[in-house]
């Protein structure tokens, strides 16, 4: 089973200028945790397909929230940013076909450590100054009014 030398709570993530931003990593760092967690047990593999699924859909709604905020109030570096979050995406979905597959929690464990440290760099860099462009205009500060601004119909609880 892999390390746990990295830190899987929320406590320890970058906060950035807009608290919507911050619940949502915190929400997306503890899918992750649990999934870690799963990783630990025995004969659990439906679990933890589940939870994979669970996290690809919060990243794909993580990612696509970010995305039209970043068009809508023309984000200088939209182009940069999306282009990381699509990369982010493709790996995590290559790792989901990969566990369907395989089912090989060794690999799985090892891409949750490294995607723990992106996560961290990412929230750093991209997240923090698009959060403080995006923090001089009135948005909502809750996902589900931003959903309903993107015109999404499946609203999440």
């Amino acid at each position: 089973m892999p390390n746990h030398a990295l830190d899987f709570s929320s406590e320890n993530l970058p906060q950035v200028a807009l608290d919507f931003m911050n619940a949502v990593h915190s929400e997306e760092l503890n899918l992750v945790s649990t999934l870690l967690a799963q990783l630990e047990e025995e004969g659990n593999e439906l679990q933890i397909s589940q939870q994979l699924a669970e996290w690809i859909q919060h990243t794909q709604d993580h990612f696509g929230r970010e995305n039209f905020l970043m068009q809508e109030y023309d984000f200088f570096a939209y182009p940069m940013h999306s282009a990381e979050h699509a990369q982010a995406l493709q790996q995590l979905l290559a790792v989901q076909e990969a566990w369907n597959g395989l089912a090989d929690r060794k690999v799985l464990g090892c891409y949750l450590q490294t995607w723990r440290q992106w996560l961290q760099q990412h929230i750093a860099s991209m997240d923090f100054v698009t959060a403080q462009f995006l923090s001089q205009f009135p948005l909502p500060n809750e996902v589900m009014q931003i959903d309903e601004l993107r015109g999404d119909e499946t609203q999440r609880a």
